[in-house]
């Protein structure tokens, strides 16, 4: 796959139109449109995205991440796209919807097929929409494929900003279900003040990812990616209130049966559910005996998952 950064022309090739975070379920029946149809007319392939979310231009507040860039080209890239076009959304943003099609999408790719999701938005003050695309189909000879909404067990819906709230809310195994695998972060593995060993339970020690949506405070399990193995971990993720007053926020993870020197190793960090909130405990032994407790459920959760 390749990755392009600004406009190339690439003619007669199937387009899926999106932003993408997250590549949740709903997503992922857009891309597999897009390569069956790529498939069925023996052509290429090609993802129209851009480097920053647009929603942060129609929002009074940031909106987080889900993934990184990075994890949405890889996964694009695992599901057979053989083209991303990420590109600048500050150079496109005034286009309106029409000239959008035309001198963006038909001027630089003669696309075989424009694909997008049933609520997809483009132009100038999102005014373009997938009844838009299918309007100018015949004038610019391309084939209009629109994606309907999907409901997770017909019931839930499915979207970004709900794994959003989901995930802000700790709801992680709803979350999981809406994405249609793990949620998970990534960063280096930093050095951290040893308490958690003294304890017993030693941790490899990371920062949460900057511009990645959080997790509420609290205590999870999950799996540690470490090279090619996920192994079973119970996570504290919070500003430890027990011991010191302070605003760091620090993801610990206790690896089941491992204690290597991690530091410097680049670390992903899978969060299947929820074990308590985070607490802040009168004394170090409540905090060793209420541990124990969490370590005995967490062995438990590890036999059923």
């Amino acid at each position: 796959m390749k990755v392009f950064r600004k406009l190339s022309p690439n003619k007669g090739i199937a387009l899926a139109l999106g932003y993408f975070d997250g590549i949740h379920i709903g997503h992922k029946k857009i891309i597999s449109e897009l390569t069956k149809y790529a498939s069925l007319k023996d052509i290429k392939s090609a993802v129209v995205t851009f480097d920053k979310n647009p929603a942060n231009y129609f929002s009074s507040s940031v909106v987080p991440s889900i993934q990184t860039l990075q994890d949405r080209d890889e996964m694009l890239d695992r599901a057979g796209v053989d083209y991303i076009y990420e590109l600048n959304f500050e150079e496109l943003k005034n286009f309106e919807a029409y000239e959008y099609i035309k001198n963006v999408l038909v001027k630089n790719f003669e696309p075989s097929a424009i694909i997008t999701g049933y609520n997809h938005t483009f132009g100038k003050n999102k005014t373009g929409n997938p009844e838009t695309i299918r309007k100018y189909s015949e004038e610019f000879n391309y084939n209009c494929i629109t994606v309907p909404e999907y409901k997770l067990n017909n019931k839930t819906k499915v979207s970004s900003s709900e794994i959003r709230k989901k995930i802000a809310k700790g709801e992680i195994k709803l979350a999981n279900e809406l994405l249609g695998r793990m949620f998970g972060v990534e960063n280096v593995v930093i050095e951290g003040d040893k308490i958690a060993r003294t304890l017993g339970y030693p941790t490899a020690n990371m920062l949460w990812p900057a511009g990645l949506i959080k997790l509420p405070y609290g205590v999870y399990f999950a799996y540690v990616q470490i090279e090619e193995k996920k192994l079973p971990s119970i996570v504290s993720w919070g500003v430890k209130p027990t011991f010191k007053d302070t605003k760091q926020e620090t993801l610990e993870a206790h690896i089941y049966n491992f204690d290597e020197n991690l530091y410097g190793k680049k670390l992903k960090v899978y969060f299947v559910q929820k074990i308590r909130e985070q607490i802040k405990f009168n004394s170090a032994g409540e905090l060793v005996r209420r541990i124990g407790e969490d370590y005995l459920q967490f062995k438990n959760m590890i036999g059923k998952n």
